[in-house]
């Protein structure tokens, strides 16, 4: 059987003259942190100039943001992974406020 006789409905080639966007789920870790942006490290590259949503777990609590990939740098090591450099556009109040909060108390930590 035909891929074209199990399909519902056929498809029609438009050889690229139409585009859009596909939305990548890939799990990383939060090197460094910021109010303004992060580095990630992640088992797979993003496009530089990529926007990207991103949902940072900050102790027992998640923070949503949109953000601006500004740079990728492939780490040297056994396993292939990407430093990726995000810079944040957007963050609701509330999230903004508990990215804030969390910072603070590392900050604390840190002293």
């Amino acid at each position: 059987m035909s891929d074209s006789e199990r399909r519902r409905s056929p498809r029609i080639r438009l050889d690229g003259k139409t585009g859009g966007r596909a939305t990548v789920l890939a799990d990383f870790k939060v090197v460094a942190l910021s109010e303004t942006g992060a580095l990630l490290e992640m088992d797979l590259p993003l496009a530089v100039d990529s926007e990207c949503d991103l949902t940072l777990n900050l102790a027992h609590v998640a923070v949503d943001l949109k953000g601006k990939v500004v740079h990728v740098d492939e780490k040297t090591s056994a396993k292939a992974t990407y430093e990726v450099g995000v810079d944040f556009l957007s963050v609701q109040e509330m999230d903004q406020a508990l990215l804030e909060s969390f910072l603070a108390r590392e900050r604390r930590r840190a002293q």
